[in-house]
């Protein structure tokens, strides 16, 4: 795609970018995620205009979340705004805690991911303070490490803007009827009673969604297909040392854990202000449109 072309796209609400604010010549097609640093530099000035202090990247694993997370606040940056980012997984609950929902609640809760495997009450702390701040704010944000399956230390960051990303962001509970069949092999052989699908459909009404609210401005990314979501975190898994890489039976019995409420994003997204990204097999940017309430 052209730069001039995504810019085009981007001049729809709530953002209304134009060509003529970017230096498109600064643009370097070469490089990888070209188009994720355009959105940055098109979207940073009209946030900050709004005076928006927390902004949701959401998208299945993958979906480049991460690397548009870490752009954005770069470009907030460069306009002279201090900014952070902080991901959904650095909330993890510890591993202790989480086998102790497993063995109390289901086996499945072992496995980090799902809603009630996030420390939802430290996540309400910290948007809190962000929105409710006027100024630069120091805040301590949590880390996970994902290597070791547990908590790491809290670090100390100071800024105005947060940047928050995450594979399940803004997610909204499920009627209890589409509950009762299984959409794939992990629920219908290890969940066969829908325990564990039900009590994670109650944490996101109960825990999760009163949350929402709190955001300014939503970005969610949307691959073409849940195929794409395997694949491209099959990719991610290349990335790692031999001895870190799942099998490939393994990671298709991993990614089932987030199937369901993948999908179900992808017909029900979040209520808010912002935008969605349509994304091709090769991750590039097909669409760019509102989601369902703009400015």
């Amino acid at each position: 795609m052209d730069p001039r072309q995504l810019i085009a796209l981007l001049n729809t609400p709530p953002w209304s970018v134009h060509a003529d604010d970017i230096k498109l010549e600064a643009v370097d097609i070469r490089q990888p995620f070209w188009q994720w640093s355009l959105i940055a530099r098109a979207m940073a000035p009209s946030i900050l205009a709004r005076d928006r202090r927390i902004i949701s990247i959401t998208g299945s694993q993958g979906s480049g979340k991460s690397t548009l997370a870490r752009t954005l606040v770069q470009q907030f940056e460069a306009l002279g705004v201090a900014a952070a980012c902080v991901s959904l997984d650095d909330f993890y609950l510890s591993k202790q805690s989480r086998a102790d929902l497993s063995r109390n609640v289901h086996p499945l809760l072992a496995t980090r991911g799902v809603p009630g495997t996030h420390d939802s009450s430290r996540l309400g702390e910290v948007l809190e303070q962000f929105a409710n701040s006027k100024g630069l704010l120091t805040e301590r944000l949590p880390q996970f490490d994902k290597g070791l399956d547990d908590r790491l230390e809290d670090i100390q960051v100071q800024a105005e803007v947060l940047v928050l990303e995450g594979w399940c962001l803004g997610v909204q509970p499920q009627p209890p009827e589409l509950l009762r069949q299984p959409v794939n092999d992990l629920e219908r052989l290890e969940d066969s009673q829908s325990i564990w699908r039900q009590w994670c459909n109650e944490q996101i009404r109960r825990h999760y969604q009163p949350l929402w609210a709190l955001v300014d401005a939503w970005m969610l990314l949307q691959p073409p297909g849940f195929a794409q979501v395997l694949e491209w975190r099959r990719q991610q898994e290349l990335d790692l040392p031999p001895a870190q890489r799942m099998s490939e039976a393994a990671l298709q019995r991993f990614i089932q854990h987030y199937e369901r409420l993948t999908r179900w994003q992808w017909l029900r997204p979040m209520v808010g202000r912002g935008m969605a990204i349509d994304l091709t097999e090769d991750h590039d940017i097909a669409a760019i449109r509102p989601l369902s309430r703009s400015d």
